[in-house]
């Protein structure tokens, strides 16, 4: 995975009044940790970070403080962001220092390629997961997990145990679904109603 490399600003202060004045000038307040850094705080251009968030999601961040140029110690992910409940526009972003020898856990989108057998049969691709949690080396982070649908048939669906990917580890408690192939039909539909009416009425209280 390409590093992307982003200028911020140390700034020593922090509070209300100082991430107001930030926001005004077109900045916003940051601030990096991580197990085995410092916590260090910075200001950011806003619609730098906006970039960054829309085109290099989960991507690795190489942090130009103050001039000095990217710094194989400032190696970094966002880990979060907060945005105005009003606008939209993020107003604070964490970052989380990582190392090139440690695995780190990272959520990573995923795309279905290929068209499903089911689907030609009348079935709909059903996307049930459209990110995953893994963990490996920062390296080794992809842009995104490829899942092939295409041999998938009516009924049929991938889970995350089926997912095997050298150097990945994939984070998940249970053996989810991420994507199936649901019939389509009126026989179908009517079958799911009934199971509605069935437990409706098993739920309603006695008169």
């Amino acid at each position: 995975m390409a590093i992307a490399e982003l200028t911020v600003e140390t700034r020593e202060k922090k509070g209300k009044g100082i991430a107001r004045r930030l926001r005004r000038q077109g900045k916003i307040p940051a601030v990096r940790y991580g197990s085995a850094c410092p916590v260090s705080m910075y200001a950011v251009d806003r619609m730098a970070v906006e970039r960054l968030v829309a085109e290099s999601a989960g991507a690795l961040v190489a942090l130009n403080v103050d001039g000095q140029g990217v710094n194989e110690e400032l190696i970094s992910i966002i880990k979060d962001t907060q945005r105005h409940p009003v606008t939209g526009w993020l107003t604070h972003v964490d970052f989380y220092g990582v190392r090139y020898g440690e695995p780190i856990q990272v959520e990573v989108p995923v795309v279905f390629e290929g068209k499903a057998v089911g689907v030609a049969e009348g079935g709909l691709l059903q996307p049930v997961r459209r990110t995953l949690e893994i963990r490996c080396l920062p390296k080794d982070i992809p842009e995104n997990i490829v899942i092939d649908v295409s041999p998938l048939g009516l009924g049929d669906a991938i889970h995350v145990n089926d997912l095997k990917v050298e150097g990945i580890e994939f984070i998940a408690a249970t053996n989810f679904t991420i994507v199936t192939v649901q019939t389509v039909s009126g026989e179908a539909t009517a079958a799911e109603d009934e199971e509605i009416e069935e437990l409706e009425e098993s739920e309603a209280p006695e008169e």
